[in-house]
């Protein structure tokens, strides 16, 4: 006969803890209710295609051209354009119009739009080193 707390092994208390978390859930509890349908974009990407914008506006050290004139249009990560037969993931459509299939190409596409605004020719060649310094 034993005397004193039963020895349990450390997986028995794992399971317990598991077991706790399963049924505990996450979230709000049940009685969330659904969002609007629709797509969204959060604030906080606004915030980050603001602060590049600025950083290559700066890199490029243009004058002409401001965030608050674009136009920016989302798009799926490679959509059809006419500069690739494969479709594109950016592009910039004078005079205002850049499309983001991936904002790893917001950069790009912003100096493009800057040297239009500050030259009349965005480039289409990729000649500009700020393609390679600012991007």
């Amino acid at each position: 006969m034993r005397f004193g707390a039963p020895s349990y092994s450390p997986l028995y208390y794992l399971a317990g803890f598991l077991l706790l978390l399963s049924v505990s859930g996450c979230g709000e509890g049940h009685t969330a209710t659904a969002t609007p349908s629709g797509i969204f974009i959060d604030s906080s990407t606004e915030h980050f295609l603001q602060k590049a914008f600025d950083e290559v506006k700066v890199c490029t050290e243009a004058k002409e051209g401001k965030f608050e004139e674009i136009s920016v249009i989302v798009m799926p990560p490679t959509f059809p354009c006419k500069y690739y037969d494969s479709g594109c993931a950016g592009e910039y459509v004078s005079p205002n119009s850049i499309k983001v299939g991936s904002l790893n190409t917001w950069r790009h596409e912003v100096i493009h739009y800057l040297l239009n605004q500050n030259t009349g020719d965005p480039d289409s060649g990729h000649k500009s080193a700020f393609f390679e310094t600012c991007a």
